[in-house]
């Protein structure tokens, strides 16, 4: 059984500004909406497509909480359904069936040591369905494989020069042989920086290498730095049941996003299914989390729900402080917001005020918030203003109360919903209306329609179509409210033929004049159904019929939900040595607010993740905080450091700093465009870009390519444009300092690799990334221990 989740995290790298955000994008999306599909069948998750892409960075999908790896199945290359398109021809639609399926388990904060103090648990299950497939990978080589693949086999990655196999463990040891650059080895375990060859499984060994006496191994050892973990699926093509469950953190890496072509569309699109279900008693849980909550201490209490009626906004006036007593607009919704919204508000949007009592009245301390385009008003248009939080008016709830929360049990049969469907696009004509006029009032009668109708029926025709239900997602008061649906329907991957076969006749399907595209939407249906390979192991249910969460509803009461405080004194036990200066005080007070601001989005949010990260920044920019590179060398300095200069020693000579003409910055300009010249996206070293695309940042940004993905990683991020390429400079601005750090640590997934400990392994491997060919692997493992061990900079967060 997984261990609790300690962790949340979105599907994608970073997460959305905020939960609304990420729950409102779901309307961008072309189709998959919860709990209604654009087919109008019901649908148990929802999608992220190429609708979603320009909201969301969806370059690969994400963990949402602690939990394990149960199974998973990965195409070799996507399977085709082939349609009739114009006479002669045939559609060719490729569709992914890859998934994953991570079981997890949920249970509330105990109330004390007591065996008594037990918690209600409950264990779900998230699902992410039409993955890439393994011929993608294959074509982009550079793409990052999934942990729970691992097979234990290492990829030899040099400059392009062999690997040295070393007689001991040890760079002075005699040389067995070379590694050919390239080769796939197997590897033994161990700590430090060489590591035991077992086996070579492609590639040669000059002179070959064969196991002395009775050992199995090969002689030797190679040094860790230069070598890169490959990972494979176990199988193609079919349902990979793990025999044991692989542990895995909110955040890693599940896959990428696969190719998906409907009957309807002319090409291929990119499309992950998010999907959360239980097989346990779902409402039994919410009752006994419900009566565990009411006795959990008031800091559990992270939701404010505002009351339709309740609440007034008052409206922005600049520099006005807003008071009760001011003129408002009535709020006509009811909505919850989770505590981090709040606290992620920016300065200006908070504001406290004071309690005050003048001998004749008193007056309590009061919260005022200031949200935008959150709340509606009574006819149901956005409005923004300043949020007065009062007792009795606005009320606080743990996320274990489940407000807002309902049940629908529903097991409509998708030929009613079809029919139902097409009656509401008014696609039926006069004849078809009356033959199903019976299957289209079961389903309008039925308890999600009805819920529905409730919630968004806009255009009062009593027929809820999926633009209506796009429409509604859009609005983050009606998003939350059709993410509070709990449904029991039996799963989409359960193959049920006898449903299928029911929609034959609304198909024009019949034995003696057969529709072949829907034989052929059925033969895909069957395929990608995955869940009697797993009935039975692991708590699947064998009827298929579970309890569904809309899981970014769900997400949105618990991510982002810690806040740390990261004070300058501890940035200054980081930066030992600090000069104290004005401008070296404002680097860290920005460095300390933006990451107390935003911890869980920059994945810097506990002790061991902030002391990978600041082990390497302290040796990137050094005790003085050089945030610009220093090009001061000698000329040992510049031939050990730079390629260029190790393949022209006589200009190392002429530049190195004992000529004392290293203080001209023409004669760093002239070191940085001869050190970045034709590298990294730079043009040759008569372009300046080498100097224009110096080191800046906190990781010491380089190179015309990377401040080019810096510019459209930050634009998609933080929703902000700005071309570092035109304004390199801008990297020295201390708000741009830092996000280049955050940026690097995140687009390389250095958390993930964080996560795994403490040990010197996981330094260097943080440390090949960021610098392969740095002489400073020791000097940042020594950082490491002296923020994370023995000063323990961030144990007190």
């Amino acid at each position: 059984m997984p261990d609790n989740i300690e962790n949340w995290s979105y599907p994608f790298p970073g997460g959305a500004a905020h939960p609304f955000a990420e729950l409102t994008s779901l309307a961008k999306a072309n189709g998959g909406y919860y709990p209604m599909g654009a087919n109008g069948l019901w649908h148990g998750g929802v999608h992220f497509d190429k609708g979603t892409d320009t909201a969301l960075d969806q370059s690969s999908v994400r963990c949402i909480a602690d939990g394990e790896v149960i199974a998973y199945r990965i195409d070799e290359q996507y399977p085709i359904s082939e349609y009739t398109g114009d006479i002669p021809l045939i559609k060719r639609a490729p569709f992914s069936t890859g998934f994953v399926l991570v079981r997890h388990r949920l249970s509330p904060p105990p109330l004390g040591t007591t065996p008594t103090s037990t918690a209600p648990a409950l264990i779900f299950y998230s699902l992410y369905m039409h993955l890439q497939d393994w011929a993608g990978y294959q074509r982009q080589t550079n793409l990052p494989h999934p942990e729970f693949w691992g097979d234990g086999t290492y990829r030899v990655e040099t400059q392009g020069s062999a690997l040295n196999v070393r007689a001991e463990a040890n760079q002075n040891a005699a040389i067995l042989a070379a590694l050919s650059n390239g080769a796939r080895i197997k590897i033994g375990a161990g700590n430090g920086e060489f590591r035991k060859l077992l086996s070579i499984v492609s590639g040669t060994a000059e002179p070959a290498l064969e196991p002395t006496g009775d050992e199995e191994a090969l002689p030797g050892y190679l040094a860790i730095k230069f070598l890169k973990a490959q990972r494979e699926p176990q199988a193609m093509d079919k349902v990979v049941a793990l025999d044991a469950p692989i542990p895995i953190k909110a955040g890693d890496l599940i896959g990428h996003l696969g190719q998906y072509q409907n009957q309807s569309e002319g090409t291929p699109q990119p499309l992950l299914h998010l999907e959360v279900f239980s097989c346990d008693d779902v409402p039994a849980f919410i009752a006994s989390s419900r009566a565990h909550a009411a006795r959990l201490p008031d800091e559990q209490r992270t939701l404010l729900k505002i009351h339709k009626g309740a609440s007034k906004l008052i409206p922005h006036r600049a520099g006005i402080s807003p008071n009760i007593s001011d003129e408002g607009v009535t709020i006509g919704v009811d909505l919850i917001l989770p505590q981090s919204l709040l606290d992620s508000l920016p300065a200006d949007a908070k504001l406290i005020a004071p309690a005050s009592n003048d001998g004749t009245s008193c007056s309590p301390e009061i919260r005022w918030w200031r949200l935008d385009n959150l709340l509606a008003d009574q006819d149901g248009q956005p409005i923004s203003g300043w949020l007065a939080e009062q007792e009795m008016i606005t009320t606080r709830h743990s996320p274990w109360e489940w407000e807002g929360y309902d049940f629908i049990e529903d097991g409509e049969r998708p030929v009613n919903a079809l029919a139902y469907h097409l009656e509401a696009l008014r696609r039926l004509n006069e004849d078809e209306r009356a033959s199903y006029q019976g299957m289209i009032d079961l389903s309008d009668k039925g308890p999600i329609k009805q819920r529905l109708h409730a919630i968004l029926d806009g255009n009062g025709d009593q027929k809820i179509t999926p633009e209506e239900i796009r429409t509604a997602i859009s609005k983050p008061w009606h998003a939350q409210s059709i993410a509070q649906l709990i449904t029991r329907h039996e799963s989409e991957w359960f193959w049920n033929p006898g449903k299928w076969d029911e929609l034959d006749e609304l198909m024009d399907h019949n034995s003696a004049a057969p529709n072949p595209d829907w034989v052929e939407e059925k033969k895909r249906i069957e395929k990608l159904s995955w869940w009697k390979d797993l009935t039975g192991k692991y708590g699947i249910a064998a009827d298929g019929v579970v309890w569904h969460f809309q899981p970014i509803g769900l997400l949105a009461g618990y991510v982002n939900g810690r806040r740390i405080n990261i004070t300058v004194q501890m940035l200054k036990k980081v930066f030992e040595g600090l000069l104290n200066t004005s401008t070296k005080d404002a680097l860290l007070k920005e460095i300390a607010s933006q990451i107390s601001e935003n911890a869980q989005q920059y994945k810097l949010d506990t002790p061991l993740r902030l002391s990978h990260f600041f082990a390497q920044v302290r040796q990137e920019i050094g005790p003085s905080c050089s945030i610009s590179e220093d090009f001061t060398y000698s000329a040992a300095g510049l031939k050990g450091t730079f390629k260029y200069f190790r393949l022209h020693p006589d200009e190392a000579e002429l530049y190195g700093y004992a000529n004392r003409r290293y203080v001209s910055p023409g004669y760093q300009a002239a070191i940085a465009n001869r050190a970045y010249g034709g590298r990294n996206g730079n043009d040759d070293m008569a372009s300046g870009d080498g100097w224009k695309y110096r080191g800046r940042g906190l990781k010491h940004l380089t190179g015309k390519s990377n401040y080019r993905e810096f510019s459209i990683f930050h634009e998609k991020f933080w929703n902000e444009p700005v071309n570092f390429v035109d304004h390199p400079e801008l990297l020295e601005d201390f708000k741009y300092t830092v996000r280049s750090g955050v940026y690097f640590w995140l687009s390389h997934n250095l958390a993930n690799e964080a996560d795994k400990g403490s040990s010197s392994n996981e330094v260097d491997a943080i440390t090949r990334v960021i610098n392969q060919a740095t002489d400073s692997y020791e000097e940042r493992r020594i950082n490491f221990t002296r923020i994370y061990n023995n000063e323990k900079t961030f144990d007190a967060l």
